[in-house]
């Protein structure tokens, strides 16, 4: 369960002195990791008529999405499920615990996300190694390694690859690396890297995103991306029906109901990164965005909690000034009409706040919550 902390009023009042008064915009600014803002394109998409989802309509426009999700990442095809990114997560522990080498597995934790592949794992009854490191870290790859080399060949590895928490992008171009030599395969978390790095799956068993990330869409479109040559020899009877990632793939137009809404939105939303160039522009964007962001914290004394060389350029994580809470300083900024990440549970027993620029965001509606920052 995620918990909300909510600051008591004295707090707001004392959060920091030299701070000037809220003056809020017409609009909130979304600065979350998710929800993130929404484009009006992809907002109109959502608002048109309701389409069956068995109808001659709706069935191509949802293999269209998905054809373009498996273009973003290489070409490997992708299975969607109406839910969020840890339902797309339990969807992969449900195919490890079917696999015969469900006991032979490494994961990878250096962060909340981390943390919860594992408690997913668990819950799936599967025994795996685990290699953890302190927030702010990325894997070790040299530590990675030596756990793969004593693991009998044909197990599996798991981990986040953008550590959404922390704000660390990990490196996995070399967990796969490591991965092929050692004969293992790459289960990954790319929830918060999708659509906001460019994310290459040749060489990846499994992995999962998620609609309302840097896709720019709104919530509740899981997607798990797979070979299904490469599922074919799960005990798929021991997978529940709604999890089956091999059937999911497989299957032409959705399993389940879909809300054409959501998929209706989910489509304008990849237009934008739809062909090489528009990709390449929006990664530009991200970057630079998120390279204002950290530059224009470090100079009021904010310190990221991830170091520059492992920084995703989408999220910075960090500390409120001197001893405001979390909540508080959420609170403030809310005040001056920004909405930005910290009320978590796991981010607010740490005291750490977040802001991101995954969504419909400008330097434009940056620089005023950063001036009062500074």
């Amino acid at each position: 369960m995620i918990r909300t902390a909510k600051p008591p009023k004295a707090a707001l009042r004392a959060v920091h002195p030299e701070w000037p008064r809220a003056d809020r915009p017409r609009e909130t600014v979304c600065l979350l990791p998710g929800p993130v803002a929404i484009a009006p394109r992809v907002t109109a998409a959502f608002h048109e008529p309701l389409v069956y989802h068995r109808s001659e309509e709706f069935v191509p426009l949802f293999e269209g999405v998905r054809a373009k999700l498996s273009g973003l990442v290489g070409g490997k095809p992708v299975g969607m499920f109406i839910g969020s990114g840890t339902l797309a997560n339990d969807a992969v522990a449900a195919t490890l615990a079917a696999d015969p080498a469900r006991d032979n597995g490494l994961i990878l934790t250096a962060g909340e996300f981390g943390d919860r592949l594992l408690r997913q794992a668990n819950n799936w009854k599967l025994s795996p190694k685990v290699l953890t490191w302190n927030w702010g870290r990325a894997w070790q790859l040299d530590e990675v390694e030596a756990a793969m080399r004593v693991m009998p060949a044909g197990g599996w590895v798991w981990g986040a690859h953008h550590e959404t928490s922390t704000g660390v992008l990990n490196d996995l171009p070399g967990l796969v690396r490591i991965a092929r030599k050692y004969g293992h395969r790459v289960c990954v978390d790319c929830v918060s890297s999708l659509a906001t790095v460019p994310v290459d799956l040749d060489g990846v068993y499994l992995a999962t995103g998620a609609s309302g990330k840097a896709i720019g869409s709104y919530a509740g479109v899981a997607f798990v991306f797979a070979n299904p040559a490469d599922l074919a020899h799960l005990e798929t009877t021991r997978i529940p029906t709604y999890l089956d990632v091999a059937a999911t793939v497989s299957t032409v137009g959705p399993r389940f109901t879909a809300p054409s809404p959501m998929i209706k939105a989910l489509d304008v939303a990849l237009d934008t990164l739809s062909t090489p160039e528009r990709r390449a522009a929006r990664y530009k964007q991200i970057a630079e965005l998120g390279g204002y962001v950290r530059s224009r914290l470090r100079d009021a004394g904010y310190v990221p909690l991830a170091p520059d060389a492992v920084a995703s350029p989408a999220i910075v994580t960090f500390a409120p000034p001197g001893e405001v809470s979390s909540a508080a300083f959420v609170s403030m900024c809310g005040a001056w009409g920004y909405q930005i990440a910290g009320q978590s549970g796991y981010l607010a027993e740490r005291r750490l706040v977040q802001l991101a620029v995954m969504g419909h965001v400008t330097r434009a509606d940056l620089e005023p919550l950063l001036d009062r920052l500074s």
